[in-house]
C-alpha cells in the first residue's frame, strides 16, 4: 500500500495563482537575464570599437559572472527557501536597474567593467528566475509545468523585443544610452508589476513546503524510493544530482557560447547589424514557442524523453552553422537554438522539482545552476579567445557540437523520477510507470 498524496492547498491553481504568474512574467521580461542576456552580442562590436577591448576581453565579463555566481548560488537557494519573496523581488528590481545604468557610465578601464559585472551578479539575484520559480511552485500544483513554461516563454518575449529596441538605440545614439534605456525599462515595468501583482501564498508559513506536482509530475511514493537530499553535502553524495548536473553543464557549455556570439558570428559572415538583430529576435521567438511547448509536454508526457529531444535539435542547428552560411541558415539555426535552449531551461527547473523535495527546491535548483554556470560561464569567453587567436569561429563551433553530443548521452541516463529507471514514461494522472 502507498500513502495518498497530500491534498493541495485551496490557493493552488486558482485565479490568484495566475495573477501572480502574470506579475512574475512581467518581472522576468524586464529582468537582467532577458535584458542583458539577449542584447549582449549587440553591445560587443560598438564597445570594442569605442573602448578598444578585444572580444575576448568583453566576453570574459560573462565568464567572470558565471564563475563567481556559482559561489553565491547555494546561499541564494538557502535564502529563498527561508525568507519572504515579495520584498526580496522588489529590492532585486531596484538594484538590478541601478546596475544596468552603471554600465553606461564606463570609460576605458576593463577592470571597472569586470567590477560592475560582479556587482550585477549580486543585484540580479533578488528578482531572478530562480526566485520567481520558487514563488510559483508555492502557487501551482497540477499546472506547475505550464506555469514554469509560461514564465520562461515570456522571458523569450523579452528576447524578441529587447534586441530590436537596443539595436535602434545603438544606431541612433550609442551603446551607453542603450544601457540607460534597459535600466529604465527594468525599473518602471518590472517594479510596477512586482508591486501590484506579486503576493505570498495565503495562510502558509515562511518556509512551509508546497505540494508535489500532481499527475505525471508526482514522484511515486514507495518504500524503495530514496529520500531526496536537502543540503549541499547531501547533493554531492547523490548520484541523481550528479546525472542532472552533468547534463546541465554540457548543455550550458554547448549552447551559451553559440548564442552569445551568434550576432557577431553572423556579422562576420556578411549579415548586417539589422539582420543579426532579427536573427537574435528569432532566437527569442523560438524560445517562446519552446517554453510553452515544454511546459505543456512536461505536464503530460515523459520529461526524461524530452531531455533527449531538447539536446538533439540544437545539436543539428550547430552542425548547420558549421557547414552553412547566409541568412537562411541563420534563421533556421536561430529558431532551433532558441526553441530548444529555452525549453531546456523549463525542463531543467522542473526536473529539479521532480527529483528533490519542495522545501529544498531553492537549494536544489540553485546547486543545479552551479553546474549549468560552469558550462555556460566558460563557453562565451573560450569562444571569444578562439576567435581572437584563429580569426574565425570554426574550432569553437566544433567544440560546441561535441558538447551537445555528450549532453545527449547524459540525457539518456536521466530517470523519469527519483528511484525510477532511465526514460520510463509516466501515465498522466497515475503514480505508476506506463507499460
Amino acid at each position: 500500500m502507498t500513502a495518498e498524496p497530500a491534498a493541495a492547498p485551496a490557493h493552488t491553481d486558482s485565479r490568484a495563482s495566475w495573477r501572480v504568474l502574470a506579475g512574475c512574467c512581467i518581472v522576468g521580461i524586464f529582468g537582467v537575464t532577458s535584458l542583458y542576456g539577449s542584447t549582449f552580442g549587440l553591445m560587443m562590436l560598438p564597445m570594442q570599437k569605442e573602448l578598444g577591448w578585444s572580444r575576448g576581453d568583453i566576453t570574459f565579463a560573462l565568464t567572470l559572472m558565471t564563475l563567481v555566481g556559482p559561489a553565491i548560488l547555494p546561499l541564494v537557494g538557502w535564502v529563498i527557501d527561508h525568507v519572504r519573496l515579495r520584498p526580496l523581488i522588489l529590492w532585486g528590481v531596484a538594484l538590478q536597474s541601478a546596475s544596468l545604468a552603471s554600465f553606461g557610465l564606463m570609460q576605458g578601464s576593463v577592470w571597472v567593467y569586470y567590477g560592475l559585472s560582479l556587482v550585477m551578479i549580486f543585484t540580479a539575484t533578488g528578482a531572478s528566475v530562480l526566485t520567481l520559480s520558487k514563488l510559483l511552485q508555492a502557487w501551482f500544483d497540477k499546472a506547475l509545468g505550464r506555469a514554469l513554461g509560461i514564465l520562461f516563454a515570456v522571458g523569450a518575449v523579452g528576447s524578441i523585443i529587447h534586441p530590436q529596441v537596443v539595436s535602434r538605440v545603438i544606431a541612433h545614439a550609442s551603446w551607453r544610452e542603450a544601457f540607460f534605456a534597459m535600466a529604465a525599462m527594468s525599473l518602471v515595468f518590472g517594479g510596477v508589476a512586482a508591486w501590484l501583482l506579486l503576493r505570498e501564498p495565503p495562510g502558509t508559513a515562511r518556509h512551509s513546503p508546497a505540494p508535489a506536482p500532481a499527475g505525471p509530475a508526482s514522484p511515486p511514493s514507495s518504500p524503495s524510493s530514496s529520500a531526496p537530499p536537502v543540503s549541499m553535502k547531501a547533493f554531492l553524495k547523490d548520484p541523481l544530482w550528479w546525472k542532472l548536473a552533468v547534463w546541465n553543464m554540457l548543455f550550458g557549455l554547448a549552447a551559451a557560447g553559440t548564442l552569445v556570439h551568434f550576432a557577431a558570428l553572423m556579422q562576420d559572415r556578411g549579415l548586417s547589424l539589422a539582420q543579426a538583430a532579427t536573427a537574435i529576435s528569432l532566437v527569442g521567438a523560438g524560445g517562446f514557442v519552446g517554453n510553452l511547448a515544454a511546459g505543456w509536454l512536461i505536464d503530460h508526457t515523459s520529461a526524461s524523453r524530452l531531455a533527449r529531444l531538447f539536446v538533439l535539435a540544437p545539436l543539428g542547428a550547430t552542425v548547420m552553422l558549421f557547414f552553412g552560411s547566409g541568412l537562411a541558415v541563420a534563421v533556421i539555426a536561430a529558431v532551433l537554438l532558441g526553441m530548444f535552449n529555452a525549453g531546456d531551461h523549463s525542463l531543467s527547473m522542473f526536473l529539479a522539482r521532480r527529483y528533490f523535495s519542495a522545501e529544498s527546491f531553492g537549494r536544489a535548483s540553485a546547486t543545479q545552476q552551479v553546474a549549468t554556470s560552469l558550462g555556460s560561464g566558460t563557453a562565451p569567453w573560450l569562444m571569444g579567445v578562439v576567435h581572437d587567436r584563429t580569426g574565425s569561429y570554426d574550432v569553437a563551433i566544433m567544440v560546441a557540437i561535441g558538447a551537445f553530443a555528450l549532453a545527449a548521452v547524459a540525457a539518456w541516463l536521466l530517470p523519469e523520477t527519483r528511484g525510477g529507471t532511465p526514460g520510463t514514461p509516466r501515465v498522466a494522472g497515475t503514480g505508476a510507470p506506463s507499460a
